[in-house]
């Protein structure tokens, strides 16, 4: 890990990433097979434990909704791990892609003591970024750096599906800032709006009903698909 003095000499969010991407990185989730592709904030400490997006409560909240109450103690990032890794080929789950917007944890309880001390302050600017999503830019040069890291990060990591016909399900304010900031839009993407963040149960809340019926829709319609194939 740096030394106190690296850390505090690193210009710019790629090189934070750089450096702590050997221990802290949760890769995405992704199969050939994924046509609904889930975008998400981060990882914390779950993700990291289980080396899986939505591993933890959020993610249970999602297998609730997704596959009924029986699997409400499953977070879905680790059903959709053991589905890839053992090639079960279960048709929901194969249908169903996770994509970070950050593949690092954007939050500082997710870092042992000593990283925290080491890069407190690019975690206080990367836990502003996380937490202001009504701002489009920063004046802060070095929050808006870690902004348009993360920007170019997610377009990338999207522009791989262009043309291809996917459904996007950017959960809560955050992804959804990002993935507007991309700029990308294409005929072929579906884009489910205001699906919020499943963390704290809002996956439970009269209020957004709609948007979650319209996600467990598009992953059964996407799996008929791919059955019927």
């Amino acid at each position: 890990m740096a030394s106190k003095s690296l850390a505090n000499s690193i210009v710019s969010f790629a090189d934070v990433v750089a450096l702590l991407s050997p221990k802290y990185q949760v890769p995405d989730i992704v199969l050939e097979t994924s046509t609904c592709l889930f975008i998400l904030e981060s990882p914390h400490i779950q993700e990291l434990k289980f080396g899986a997006p939505v591993a933890g409560a959020s993610g249970a909240t999602m297998s609730k909704h997704i596959f009924g109450p029986e699997y409400a103690r499953i977070p879905l990032g680790r059903m959709v791990k053991k589905n890839a890794e053992t090639h079960a080929g279960r048709p929901r789950l194969s249908r169903i892609g996770l994509i970070n917007v950050c593949n690092i944890p954007l939050q500082a309880q997710a870092y042992d003591p000593d990283t925290r001390r080491q890069f407190s302050d690019w975690l206080e600017d990367m836990n502003v970024v996380r937490t202001q999503n009504q701002r489009p830019s920063f004046p802060n040069p070095r929050q808006q750096d870690i902004q348009n890291w993360l920007v170019d990060t997610l377009r990338t990591k999207l522009q791989t599906y262009a043309g291809e016909a996917i459904t996007l399900i950017p959960c809560g304010r955050f992804a959804q800032k990002f993935l507007r900031l991309t700029g990308l839009s294409d005929p072929a993407w579906h884009i489910i709006e205001d699906v919020p963040h499943p963390s704290y149960n809002s996956w439970d809340r009269t209020t957004y009903q709609a948007q979650v019926a319209a996600v467990i829709s598009a992953i059964e319609q996407a799996a008929a698909l791919l059955t019927q194939g």
